[in-house]
This record gives C-alpha cells, sequence and structure tokens, in this order.
C-alpha cells in the first residue's frame, strides 16, 4: 500500500479490481481553504480506456511491480494464443483482445505482461 502521492507517470496500481497505469499527474485546488487534491490520467492495461481520477494526496492504493516481457507467438486458437517468452523460453497460454489476435501470425514478437499469475498480451511488437 502506497499513499496516491507516490503515484507518477508510468507506474501501474490496482483500483477497485482494475489494474490501471498513470499517464498524467496534476494537482487541483478544491473548496476555499485552497486544499488540493490529485487529478490521475489513466488507462487500462490494453491502453484504449482512458479516464480521468480525483484522489486525495493521502488516499491509499496498491502499486503493482509490472514487468513487460517479449515473447514469439507459437499458436493462435479462439480467443487466446499460445506464446513463448523470449529469454526463458518458456511457454504459455494467454488470452488476448478480439482486435489484437485478428492481426497477430505464427512467428510475431509481442509483449506480454505478468499479473497475477495471469499472462495478458499487451501489444504486438512494432518494426
Amino acid at each position: 500500500m502506497a499513499n496516491a502521492a507516490d503515484l507518477d507517470r508510468g507506474k501501474f496500481f490496482e483500483h477497485k479490481g482494475e489494474l490501471l497505469q498513470v499517464l498524467r499527474k496534476g494537482v487541483i485546488s478544491v473548496g476555499t481553504h485552497s486544499h488540493t487534491k490529485l487529478s490521475f490520467t489513466v488507462c487500462d492495461l490494453s491502453g484504449k480506456r482512458e479516464k480521468e481520477m480525483i484522489l486525495a494526496h493521502n488516499d491509499k492504493v496498491d502499486l503493482v511491480d509490472i514487468m513487460k516481457k517479449k515473447a514469439s507467438v507459437i499458436a493462435k486458437s479462439g480467443n487466446s494464443i499460445q506464446i513463448m517468452d523470449a529469454q526463458t523460453y518458456e511457454t504459455y497460454d494467454a488470452l488476448c483482445e478480439p482486435d489484437i489476435l485478428e492481426t497477430l501470425n505464427e512467428g510475431d514478437e509481442i509483449i506480454f505482461i505478468e499479473y497475477k499469475g495471469v499472462h495478458v498480451l499487451g501489444k504486438k511488437k512494432q518494426g
């Protein structure tokens, strides 16, 4: 657990069961006595849904240490794919969003994120 004031751009945290990444952080004034709160622009793991949040400086958040890894696509089936970690050569079954799944082919390099034992597909590695 950490205070909301400890959140910086690029950090991941869990809020109401959702994993979010900080895109922007600002300070806003509220009330007549110049009290301040923190304004955050955050996005979900896929990077598609952005939203604004207002938190007090001392609101508690769960910081999450996320490591992005490179992998190769081994096989596709349904809405999941099988990937192989580029460093350890371990294979994983990863769930994939349909629009990303359509763009992937066997042998493509991708970036995946390991979170709570689930291997979530991040995005296709660009050139």
